[in-house]
């Protein structure tokens, strides 16, 4: 079988699409990316990514907009999208028997195109579209129908957590699974990277925008020696980190990274950081890959109150939640670094947390049996 998996920025890493991929190549099924740069502007180009079972097609269209700009901002880029993508699914339709349509912006879409040429889909919801910040009140009732609607009609329906069950309350989709946000076992090709043994380094590697305290957890560290803050990623404050690294040694910036390096630099660090805004609808159900490589990585967390995984952390003890704010931040990265005779135990439970409940292995044989009911 053929699949095509439409994705609304460049997969340029993109985890989750990256993963699922990998495991579907691993199972003979032949796989093509779509997606969108932002970044510059351009028809189409052709590239390659080499993932662990296999190489697979990507096909960029570059079409400008900003990260986390929002529908306002990047609404004629939107569009410009949505009939590029549709154009594509069309003239290809020869190329693909599954369409594994990532959120709304790609599956609405996605699915007129299915209809139309009589193909099976995949809704892979990432982030219920509908409770996103980026998206005006006046346009949420529309969409929400709309979204209902592509749930209700798909082959199968995925989502990343079981309590995103309640954010998709009143949908009867045909088949619907939870593929949680973890990580592949490591292999013993990710490296352990020399850094200073004699600082604590935090890491975060992923979208560089406001929301998740980034710009006050840089704050806070570049004039306290005792830390070091490690950041990798791409988005509205890569001119920031940039700066800021520039201006203080125990400010690391890397810029965008590759999947494997990311885990390489989290490997290397003593905690890791899955903060995000409560007040936003989604951040109470998130499933941030950071929480789920932090349990298989065997790090401590930071977390803030009300954003889906709190519960976990707190239940589990493997970390610290914070009330989302900056002096909350300050309390709980002191509690967390006045534990670390507990870290070994910490990292001991995240691991059981990770082989017992979340190990790839068992979201790769739910992603199969997907297909296979297809």
């Amino acid at each position: 079988m053929n699949v095509v998996f439409l994705r609304s920025n460049p997969v340029d890493p993109d985890s989750r699409v990256e993963k699922q991929a990998n495991s579907l190549v691993k199972a003979g099924f032949n796989v093509e990316i779509v997606a969108w740069d932002r970044s510059s502007k351009y028809h189409i180009k052709e590239a390659y990514i080499s993932l662990g079972s296999g190489v697979v097609r990507v096909f960029r269209f570059g079409i400008p907009a900003t990260f986390g700009g929002g529908v306002r901002k990047n609404l004629i880029s939107l569009i410009m999208f949505q009939i590029k993508l549709f154009k594509w699914l069309y003239i290809n339709k020869s190329s693909y028997d599954i369409i594994h349509a990532c959120d709304f912006d790609t599956a609405y879409i996605a699915m007129q195109a299915a209809k139309k040429l009589n193909k099976k889909i995949i809704y892979d919801i990432f982030d219920y579209y509908v409770d996103s910040f980026n998206v005006p009140f006046f346009l949420k009732n529309f969409i929400e129908k709309r979204d209902h609607k592509i749930i209700n009609s798909a082959d199968a329906t995925i989502i990343c957590t079981e309590k995103r069950k309640e954010q998709i309350k009143g949908t009867s989709p045909k088949l619907l699974c939870v593929i949680h946000n973890t990580p592949n076992e490591l292999d013993n090709t990710v490296n352990i990277l020399d850094l200073n043994k004699s600082k604590i380094k935090i890491v975060y590697v992923g979208i560089l925008v406001n929301g998740r305290l980034l710009k006050e957890i840089t704050e806070f560290i570049k004039d306290n020696q005792k830390y070091e803050f490690h950041i990798g990623g791409f988005g509205q404050l890569e001119g920031y980190f940039k700066e800021m690294s520039r201006q203080y040694s125990n400010i690391i910036f890397y810029g965008k990274l590759p999947y494997k390096k990311t885990l390489e630099l989290e490997n290397s660090c003593d905690i890791m950081t899955a903060i995000y805004d409560p007040s936003n609808p989604n951040h109470y159900y998130a499933a941030p890959n950071k929480f789920y490589e932090a349990l298989m990585l065997g790090k401590p967390l930071i977390v803030a109150k009300n954003t889906g995984i709190d519960e976990i952390v707190e239940a589990e003890n493997i970390g610290e939640v914070i009330t989302y704010s900056n002096l909350g931040f300050i309390n709980g990265l002191k509690k967390l670094s006045n534990r670390y005779c507990e870290w070994d135990e910490i990292s001991k439970r995240t691991r059981k947390l990770y082989e017992k409940k979340y190990n790839w292995n068992e979201m790769e044989r739910r992603l199969i049996n997907i297909y296979k009911n297809l």
